[in-house]
């Protein structure tokens, strides 16, 4: 029996060891901490050919330290053909490789995969074993960092053009028309950092509602939102989204003012904020969340939710930076 065959009978019909975390893009340390201590437990209580899929959430994408041939045997048997053309028809290894695996949550993003030895080797010398495997995920996880940045970049082109349009038009207007659309009085020198506010609230309005509309295409769709809590991975899902979200909210301004006069200490000041902000955003979800459950009747407005949530998150991050730079 072949490696392919010992992988069919065994994935047929047995329940698939999983575990997983979310990567904070701003602890890596704590990111190697999990991972070691989710496979030292996996090989502390499983067997090494035991069917399993360590997974590791990001901003934009996902990675898997799994078997290779777990999601697709066809990878394995292409894999088994090339060792046996490389290494003879005699050659007599069923070790199972180990595969670590970066799947980007993008539009043109490729499935990045690397072997990494076998599951055996984990077993047979973890730490040897895992440092090698580390060396990967890190890799894939600064892939993914510079992802996250690629798409703030871009918000951030986007914002520029929003705002000379906001500032052009408001130019057009009198103070008096100024004031009965605004609310307030908008002095003519106040108009540059008036319209950068509400182009960066444009773009963090374009990050929330996508969000939003991940939630509502690939969670909700007909059911009721108490039904999504329901559901654990489905909630865990809504809780990596809301934490995908802080993330994109914070680096925007991040990304966009690093450069402006004291900079260095802004971006440190803001990495300090987003200790208290995470928190704040978390509870204020979950709190959310736990109304709108207890309504089982209602459909929540998704829209809505995010907006809540973090709008008024990223009017923080705008004082925050007025402060610096004034």
């Amino acid at each position: 029996m072949d490696i392919q065959e010992k992988l069919n009978a065994k994935y047929d019909n047995i329940a698939i060891y999983t575990s997983g975390f979310y990567a904070d893009p701003e602890d890596e340390l704590g990111t190697r901490s999990k991972l070691s201590e989710t496979l030292k437990s996996f090989t502390m209580n499983q067997h090494a050919d035991t069917p399993f899929s360590l997974q590791i959430m990001t901003t934009n994408g996902e990675i898997n330290v799994m078997p290779l041939g777990l999601l697709s045997l066809d990878e394995l048997k292409a894999y088994e053909t090339k060792r046996r053309e490389q290494a003879g028809l005699t050659t007599d290894d069923d070790a199972i490789p180990l595969v670590v695996q970066f799947a980007p949550h993008t539009e043109k993003g490729q499935i990045q995969k690397q072997i990494v030895g076998t599951t055996q080797n984990l077993f047979d010398n973890f730490n040897t074993h895992f440092a090698a495997i580390w060396t990967v995920v890190k890799a894939d996880l600064q892939a993914n960092q510079t992802l996250l940045v690629g798409i703030e970049r871009d918000l951030i082109s986007d914002s520029a053009d929003i705002q000379r349009e906001y500032q052009d038009n408001f130019k057009l207007m009198d103070a008096p028309t100024r004031k009965a659309k605004l609310g307030f009085d908008l002095k003519d020198t106040d108009l540059t950092h008036f319209s950068t506010f509400m182009a960066d609230m444009h773009e963090i309005q374009a990050i929330v509602l996508s969000s939003a509309a991940f939630v509502k295409n690939e969670l909700l769709g007909d059911d009721l939102f108490a039904q999504v809590m329901n559901d654990k991975v489905s909630r865990n899902t809504l809780f990596w989204v809301l934490d995908n979200t802080f993330y994109e909210t914070l680096y925007y301004f991040i990304e966009k003012y690093r450069d402006i006069a004291n900079g260095k200490k802004l971006t440190r000041h803001l990495h300090h904020q987003k200790k208290l902000l995470i928190i704040n955003m978390r509870n204020d979800a979950y709190q959310r969340a736990q109304a709108a459950v207890e309504d089982a009747t209602t459909k929540l407005d998704m829209d809505k939710y995010f907006s809540d949530i973090f709008v008024p998150i990223a009017e923080q991050l705008a004082r925050e930076v007025d402060q610096f730079q004034n």
